[in-house]
């Protein structure tokens, strides 16, 4: 679908494919969701844009500024819920002096609607602060990304403190790779910004540029929250690490006394063998054979209930050893 809106008064209409070409550039942000080849073509026509340019990215987590002769392509990304998966929402931005063309799937449009509340009703807005808008709400939807990271974080850390399972660990390293994946493209978004500033004045004017000083401040101050984060999950793993190890050098101190009372059990178990390979004679022949019984369920049973009080026979003692 193709939307055309009036830079000027802001008024909206739907164009068909072939009434792109009449229509005019000057002063119209051409609005394309989802776009069909042939409304892609159609737009290549019309602004002489190649229609390579146009085409919404097939590989995830493409940032990229290109500078044409007299105009700008920008390759942004849109993150709908860090804490849940990495895939971010591409949308591209071409934009000159004259007009304004955007490419994005129907999960940005939030963020196109309110650029569009944002644009001023009693004069002409220029293309490249339409775009700072628009890039200015996807910066501002970062820190709504961030605020579920800090939640979430508050919770692992809990969890750690309180107690530690294999899900937890599952979540605190999914959550980590998702934090990499969102600085690396915090990181790609701010070098955008900064070469943005550095834009001629072919396609972008000296107060447009100065609107992205701001937006470049905002990028650098989230890589620096979401590496602060990610650093408090790298912590809260240690913690975990330091309590398994301070569980298996008690297991070993335990199992030390074990084994130390085993090999008592087991000299006095093997007393008349030994009398038996020294003297040569069978020094216990004449024993009755219950107490020979006894001698050995005693032998049996007192380490075997020993070990069941002290918690070694249950699964979740083995467990953590």
């Amino acid at each position: 679908m193709i939307r055309a809106v009036n830079l000027g008064d802001n008024s909206e209409k739907t164009v068909p494919v072939q009434e792109v070409k009449e229509l005019g550039l000057s002063n119209n942000w051409l609005e394309l969701v989802e776009p069909t080849e042939n409304e892609l073509l159609a737009v290549s026509d019309a602004t002489q844009v190649p229609v390579n340019f146009l085409k919404l990215p097939q590989t995830s987590g493409i940032v990229d500024l290109r500078l044409e002769q007299g105009y700008g392509i920008i390759n942004f990304l849109f993150m709908q819920d860090v804490t849940l998966t990495k895939e971010a929402f591409p949308i591209v931005m071409v934009f000159s002096k004259n007009f304004l063309v955007t490419i994005a799937n129907k999960e940005v449009q939030s963020i196109i609607n309110t650029a569009k509340e944002r644009m001023s009703k009693t004069k002409v807005d220029p293309p490249a602060q339409v775009t700072y808008f628009i890039i200015d709400e996807i910066v501002a939807n970062h820190y709504l990304q961030i605020e579920k990271l800090e939640n979430l974080t508050a919770n692992m850390e809990e969890e750690v403190v309180e107690k530690t399972s294999s899900n937890t660990l599952k979540k605190i390293f999914k959550l980590k790779s998702n934090m990499i994946s969102f600085n690396k493209i915090l990181w790609y978004e701010r070098g955008l910004v900064f070469n943005l500033k550095k834009c001629d004045g072919n396609c972008i004017d000296a107060r447009a540029r100065a609107l992205f000083d701001s937006t470049h401040e905002e990028l650098t101050r989230q890589v620096d929250i979401v590496e602060t984060y990610r650093e408090i999950l790298s912590d809260a793993i240690n913690v975990h690490l330091s309590a398994i190890s301070n569980k298996i050098n008690l297991s070993i101190k335990a199992l030390t006394v074990v084994i130390f009372y085993l090999t008592i059990v087991t000299t006095v178990t093997s007393f008349p063998n030994t009398v038996a390979t020294f003297f040569g004679i069978s020094q216990f022949g004449n024993t009755n054979i219950i107490i020979i019984i006894a001698g050995l369920l005693v032998s049996i049973i007192l380490p075997f209930i020993w070990l069941w009080k002290k918690k070694w026979l249950t699964s979740k003692r083995l467990e953590y050893a």
